[in-house]
């Protein structure tokens, strides 16, 4: 545009791209190590993290897999926690879940949303 006579004063840019991810890449956790959650132990499925080296016991207190994932400080990626943007998807070694709410568009074969997702029975995830 200056080669074209426009003053620079009269030359404006306006940069276009996705806004950064609330939780891009891993999201920070506090310097703890994966552990049991705090308070009275669940006693449904037993949910294994297997990167964490952590099974603990499903309790309805939690909403989804990923309060249990949080309250054990254990590292997770999310962003809408309502099974739209699946920033959450995981893959599910083993066991199956159901979801509430349902998904917009269900995850990949092999992978789970945890952020919208309870145990049907024990399940192995890759956390």
């Amino acid at each position: 545009m200056s080669a074209l006579g426009i003053a620079a004063a009269r030359i404006h840019t306006e940069p276009f791209g996705p806004a950064p991810g609330s939780t891009p890449g891993i999201a920070a956790t506090p310097a703890r190590a994966p552990h049991l959650p705090a308070g009275k132990p669940g006693d449904g499925s037993t949910i294994e993290f297997a990167r964490s080296d952590l099974a603990v016991r499903w309790s309805s207190d939690y909403g989804s897999l990923l309060e249990l994932a949080e309250a054990c400080d254990v590292p997770v990626r999310w962003s809408c926690r309502t099974g739209v943007c699946h920033t959450c998807e995981t893959t599910l070694i083993a066991g199956n879940v159901k979801y509430n709410p349902d998904p917009v568009e269900p995850p990949a074969d092999g992978s789970t949303l945890i952020c919208c997702s309870q145990p049907r029975d024990d399940l192995v995830l890759d956390l």
